[in-house]
């Protein structure tokens, strides 16, 4: 049995691109704030944020 580790922050950065490419920004945003959870700096986090704008979790 082979343990599956959990995507990096790079991975989800990653789908959220290519989903906005795909002109899927609703799940760009979500696949982007899933990588705000990861551990980041809050810098990073506004830089990701305002990215991939529209996600459902923000607070305003």
């Amino acid at each position: 049995m082979t343990l599956r580790s959990r995507p990096t922050r790079e991975d989800y950065l990653a789908a959220a691109q290519e989903e906005r490419n795909a002109g899927n920004p609703g799940l760009a945003s979500l696949l982007a704030e899933e990588a705000e959870y990861c551990a980041n700096s809050p810098a990073e986090n506004a830089r990701v944020a305002s990215d991939f704008p529209g996600g459902l979790r923000r607070e305003g």
